[in-house]
């Protein structure tokens, strides 16, 4: 047994909920590389060093699905919980896509170097900076509601839970509204970037906006599981 399925079979023997806190991490580690590596990327980082990073992401998203697959295994199906063990999962699941998708990101990251015009590197970096903060609030949600499962669902707290994830679906409408201003300004410099290098940026800002699309799918998972209470 490797020291990291140690720790999380640890943490099942103090609580079935708190592995839901350390894949949560996980996501949020991978997240946090990626937003380095597209921050390389848009000043003109050396390709072997993009390559590097992605390495790393996807070395974090590996862990996260082994953290992942160990609470699948390991969640009690047998005993009586506070919440459906097939909201746990179904939450978990979307939680993973975001990893995914951060991994991704880094992938195309990749494919090429392009030089941005100043523009086009505002808008990315405008649509990075909104998706790694949803990511954040998506985690400051989970660690809220680990809390209360292993406690007790009080309204008190319920509400707090709810006002976070509240505030991960209004950064979401954010990203949304950066997210297109972002492939307009990649159109309107056309010229200067050329057809393959438009192609490779939007579908880069397509997936860019996916991390923040699953930290929301996620979280309205939460949102069902708080709403059953």
């Amino acid at each position: 047994m490797t020291d990291a399925l140690r720790s999380i079979m640890n943490l099942f023997a103090k609580s079935p909920f708190k592995p839901l806190t350390e894949h949560a991490e996980k996501v949020r580690l991978t997240v946090a590389k990626m937003d380095e590596a597209v921050k390389a990327y848009v000043e003109g980082a050396d390709p072997a060093k993009i390559k590097a990073m992605y390495l790393e992401i996807s070395k974090l998203e590996h862990e996260a699905d082994t953290v992942k697959n160990t609470i699948r295994m390991e969640m009690p199906s047998t005993i009586l919980m506070p919440v459906d063990r097939t909201d746990i999962l179904s939450f978990l699941k979307q939680e993973d896509d975001v990893a995914n998708s951060a991994e991704m990101v880094a992938e195309m990251l990749t494919t090429r170097p392009i030089k941005l015009p100043p523009p086009v590197k505002e808008q990315i970096l405008r649509l990075e900076n909104a998706v790694v903060t949803k990511v954040n609030e998506h985690v400051q949600a989970v660690n809220k509601i680990v809390d209360l499962l292993d406690s007790s669902f009080s309204s008190k707290r319920v509400k707090e839970v709810q006002e976070i994830i509240g505030k991960v679906d209004s950064e979401k409408h954010n990203v949304d509204i950066i997210r297109r201003k972002a492939m307009k300004t990649v159109y309107e410099n056309e010229a200067e970037l050329g057809c393959v290098n438009i192609l490779i940026l939007i579908e880069l800002i397509e997936e860019l906006s996916w991390v923040a699309g699953h930290a929301e799918n996620s979280s309205d998972r939460l949102r069902m599981i708080t709403a059953k209470r």
